[in-house]
């Protein structure tokens, strides 16, 4: 296969497969570890609840003391949720609890109060009438040892993200650190004479830097850590732009001059004709057809993007977000807004990217809309990148399904 057929969906599996980021595992407070990727599987270390809890307001009985109909028993203590140990429920009595609170020794059954005469909001009272048009079953209303979680039980896999609930979960059995995976951190080498800072008039010529903040922007999104540093179009500048991005990087990324130009100095630097640490391929994808990956002279992993700033997008969505973030970067399909008439593409087998923004529909049903626009424009509004044609090469996620027609393939921003 030449360079001007590679399909974009193998050289996705290639991408993946000749470049392996390190992956360190710390052990980080909880409050720290919130949006983190957990490292190692995680496992309870008791059972929650510990000890028998009521799931109810009402009274803690010994199910054999009830029948079917008015039931009155004397209350011989009263249970609040707090911490202190109780004693056992004396027979024939009932114990006025409430929910979150330890159920006594011999109580196998919590009546709810409003099963019985007694005020809820009042002071306990000295006796209870409960009223039950059955015997309830044992263990009603009362949470068992283990029943939420138990211990050994595992909470969290390598590779799960870490959230409120998790956070919530691991306090309430007492866990107060995290494995998780150590922060990536990706250095962004933006290459162009014709760049400059955003600030006043740009001169004619010269061309506002985006490439840097956007592209930071998304790997600061997925928690990866990212700094961007300009270079001229010099391999002298280049390779120090290269070596100060690789310092403190498990990846680089660089956007521009891989074209075949006599200016695309990342090309003739790190390209056949430089030191070949890089290979560099031009695929069937519009925007963002030339592209790169390889290893710098230290070892450092580098991937080569386009320098047009969707091209550059879509690369990053396509190439380097799998690296980071695995089968979160997976492409899925939705339904396609009905009132779009889909493109036909210009060139049978090329993968075009063009812009969207998901909504669901009146049935609930998530589908995305095409924004209309050119290049960047309408990226402003898109949270979609979707993705038309050469969806039958062998690399495709998809070359040996069924498509169904009224969907499309869409990587979420």
């Amino acid at each position: 296969m030449n360079a001007a057929s590679r399909d974009p969906w193998q050289w996705r599996d290639l991408v993946r497969r000749e470049i392996d980021l390190p992956r360190t595992v710390l052990e980080l407070p909880l409050d720290d570890a919130v949006g983190r990727v957990v490292g190692a599987e995680v496992a309870s270390p008791e059972d929650l609840p510990s000890t028998p809890i009521a799931a109810m307001d009402g009274f803690a009985v010994r199910r054999a003391d009830l029948a079917a109909g008015s039931v009155t028993l004397p209350v011989s203590s009263e249970i609040p949720a707090r911490p202190g140990a109780i004693g056992e429920l004396a027979r024939g009595t009932a114990a006025r609890i409430m929910t979150g609170a330890p159920v006594p020794g011999g109580a196998d059954v919590v009546v709810e109060v409003e099963a019985t005469d007694a005020d809820p909001f009042g002071p306990s009272p000295r006796t209870v009438t409960l009223s039950l048009q059955e015997v309830p079953a044992a263990r009603r209303h009362i949470r068992g040892v283990g029943e939420e979680v138990s211990s050994g039980e595992v909470l969290a896999r390598p590779g799960d993200r870490v959230g409120a609930g998790l956070v919530g979960l691991l306090r309430a059995l007492g866990v107060e650190t995290l494995p998780v995976e150590r922060a990536l951190a990706v250095g962004i080498v933006v290459t162009g004479d014709e760049l400059v800072g955003t600030a006043g008039r740009a001169e004619v010529g010269a061309v506002r830097e985006s490439n840097g903040e956007m592209l930071g922007a998304a790997l600061r999104a997925d928690g990866i850590e990212a700094r961007a540093v300009h270079s001229t179009d010099t391999h002298a500048d280049l390779t120090a732009a290269l070596e100060e991005a690789a310092a403190h990087s498990d990846l680089v990324l660089t956007t521009g001059g891989i074209g075949h130009g006599a200016y695309d100095v990342v090309k003739t630097l790190l390209g056949e004709r430089g030191s070949g640490g890089s290979r560099f391929e031009h695929l069937r994808l519009r925007p963002g057809g030339p592209q790169g990956f390889g290893h710098l002279a230290d070892g450092t992993a580098v991937i080569h993007l386009p320098g047009t700033p969707v091209g550059a997008l879509v690369g990053h969505h396509l190439f380097v977000r799998p690296l980071l973030v695995g089968e979160r970067a997976a492409p899925r399909r939705v339904l396609r807004g009905a009132a779009d008439p889909l493109p036909r593409p210009r060139r049978a087998g090329v993968l075009h990217a063009l812009p969207g923004r998901l909504r669901h529909d009146s049935h609930g049903r998530e589908c995305v809309d095409l924004l209309p626009g050119r290049r960047l424009a309408p990226y402003g509004r898109a949270d979609a990148i979707v993705l038309l044609g050469g969806a039958d090469g062998a690399g495709s996620p998809e070359a040996a399904g069924t498509v169904p027609e009224e969907t499309v393939l869409i990587l979420p921003l």
